[in-house]
């Protein structure tokens, strides 16, 4: 009954419209003040507290003012021209661009937000001038945005790592091949499209060009390095790698390609500190609601139902799999993270699947639910840049997101894929 509260609560919440914030926090009130009467309120807050009180934590605002200031220094527009010349030669040229650029962007930001913002507002303009179809061109910028939280670092990895005690290192490691299967896999699609449908124009490949926008966008080029090198050679943690990136971003756009000034870091705290806190307050109100959970030992209720069902580990990761999927249609990727990884955690443990692949998957199936309706909010993002309604992109958007989901199911069930590249670094 309790869980049922609980869980029903939340829906109903969410599907009178109430923001997810409120939500999730108003379902755990409403539990513990009617089953749980001799819990002192005042646990909830504290709960909150703890939620947020992690240092791992604080690679989140980081990676996210690292992406502010990338768009506003001049650093995004240097990595979409570079990835123009590498791939701007193919079939589909702006297309695989737009990949190629997202790639390289995710291996700064850790965003799928802030790639949208970066490379779709130069990128969907061009698009359509080279017969792109509107809808097409977004579609292909909202999926590959999606690369942010999968190639590391990852945000969304982040959040995992902290919920579930797992290496950040490790979990950043695996989604490496994952990503670039992802990416390979879209730039396909994008080239049998643009075969059928005259998208693009063909243009030789000029190394000199290449060599010319490497020199240009060097500085920007070599900020992943700085980030993935300083973590993985141990030099510094994520935390460190993420302030490392705001003053290394700070210094190349004031000095280097000076188009930051000091009237543009008031816009840019803003909105880093509007998109921090939003984050940070749906961790604290998931944190009440997950230590409802464990009080009440749900998540080992959840597992005997589930492993009542089938206990075939390929029938209950494919049952994960599609929960996971349906999940992230209608929640937050943050909250559904702190909520779902003490319910589906035991389960997991059961059956034998490595931690680190579990965040892996539970990191691409929530991402895929940030572009599918209702929710959806690289959809909508996509949208407004683009210019066009959400409804006409929707199509398009599940075209390629049947990428996805093939590279998801092949981690499922050939684990090595994402796991060969931790192990042989040593995680």
């Amino acid at each position: 009954m309790l869980a049922t509260v609980l869980f029903g609560s939340l829906a109903g919440f969410l599907a009178f419209g109430v923001p997810v914030i409120f939500a999730v926090g108003a379902a755990a009130l409403l539990t513990v003040v009617l089953f749980i009467p001799t819990m002192p309120l005042i646990i909830m807050p504290m709960s909150m507290f703890n939620g947020m009180d992690s240092f791992p934590m604080m690679a989140i605002p980081f990676f996210i003012l690292a992406g502010e200031l990338m768009n506003s220094g001049g650093i995004s527009l240097r990595l979409v021209n570079f990835a123009k010349t590498l791939v701007g030669h193919i079939q589909g040229g702006l297309g695989h661009t737009n990949v190629v650029a997202n790639a390289i962007m995710a291996a700064i930001s850790g965003s799928a937000l802030a790639n949208i913002a970066a490379v779709g507002r130069v990128l969907i303009p061009a698009m359509e001038k080279e017969n792109y179809n509107k809808e097409v061109a977004a579609s292909i910028t909202i999926c590959a945005s999606l690369l942010g939280p999968i190639i590391p670092p990852s945000i969304t990895m982040v959040i995992f790592a902290v919920t579930a005690s797992q290496s950040v290192g490790a979990l950043f490691l695996a989604g490496v091949v994952p990503g670039v299967l992802i990416a390979a896999g879209m730039m396909g699609v994008i080239y049998f499209l643009s075969k059928r449908r005259g998208y693009g124009v063909v243009r030789p490949f000029s190394k000199g060009a290449v060599l010319h926008e490497a020199k240009k966008s060097g500085f920007a080029l070599f900020m992943p390095v700085v980030i993935l090198g300083g973590i993985f050679s141990g030099i510094m943690t994520p935390t460190e790698a993420a302030a490392v990136a705001v003053l290394y971003a700070l210094l190349i756009g004031f000095f280097v390609y000076r188009e930051l000034n000091v009237k543009d870091l008031w816009k840019i705290l803003l909105r880093t500190g509007m998109t921090t806190s939003f984050i940070m307050l749906i961790i604290g109100a998931a944190r009440i609601f997950s230590d409802v959970m464990l009080s009440e030992a749900i998540p080992q209720a959840v597992a005997a139902a589930m492993l009542s069902i089938t206990e075939s580990p390929y029938l209950l990761l494919l049952l994960i799999n599609v929960l996971l999927l349906l999940i992230g249609c209608v929640m937050d990727t943050t909250a559904a993270i702190i909520i779902l990884v003490p319910v589906l955690m035991p389960v997991v443990q059961i059956i034998g699947i490595d931690p680190v692949l579990f965040g892996v998957l539970m990191s691409i199936n929530l991402v895929i639910g940030m572009a599918t309706p209702p929710i959806g909010v690289t959809l909508f993002l996509g949208a407004e840049v683009a210019g066009t309604r959400v409804e006409r992109i929707i199509p398009p958007v599940f075209a390629f997101l049947c990428v996805h989901v093939a590279v998801l199911l092949l981690i499922s069930y050939v684990p090595s894929v994402a796991l060969w590249l931790p192990r042989a670094l040593g995680y």
